[in-house]
């Protein structure tokens, strides 16, 4: 079985990087009216871009709530600016990687010696 390679190419996201929230990255969006509250995250890992160009989907169009809030966060942009499509796991995380915060190893184990 052969494998297929696609070029996705990396999203554009300098116009919506600042956010409106005093947090780049972030933006929200309160109908006034009351509802749910829903928050939609892309580039929490900085290689993953799909989700990146769904949020440019959304902010592109004026996506807004007709109850309730929207929330969506680019949330990795220093990983994110690392990014290389030649080297692409290499603009992951930082300094951390998010998968491996959990379980034995992780923050379970970090949050048990504290107990201790």
């Amino acid at each position: 079985m052969s494998v297929r390679h696609f070029d996705v190419g990396v999203p554009v996201i300098a116009p919506w990087r600042a956010g409106n929230t005093g947090v780049p990255g972030v933006w929200r969006f309160e109908s006034g009216e009351a509802g749910r509250d829903v928050m939609v995250s892309a580039l929490v890992h900085g290689n993953e871009l799909c989700g990146a160009y769904a949020l440019l989907s959304a902010l592109s169009a004026g996506l807004r709530p007709r109850r309730g809030a929207l929330t969506l966060v680019f949330a990795n942009l220093d990983a994110f600016d690392r990014f290389d499509p030649a080297a692409p796991d290499a603009s992951r995380y930082v300094t951390t990687d998010m998968n491996r915060l959990l379980g034995r190893h992780g923050l379970a184990a970090r949050h048990v010696c504290a107990r201790q």
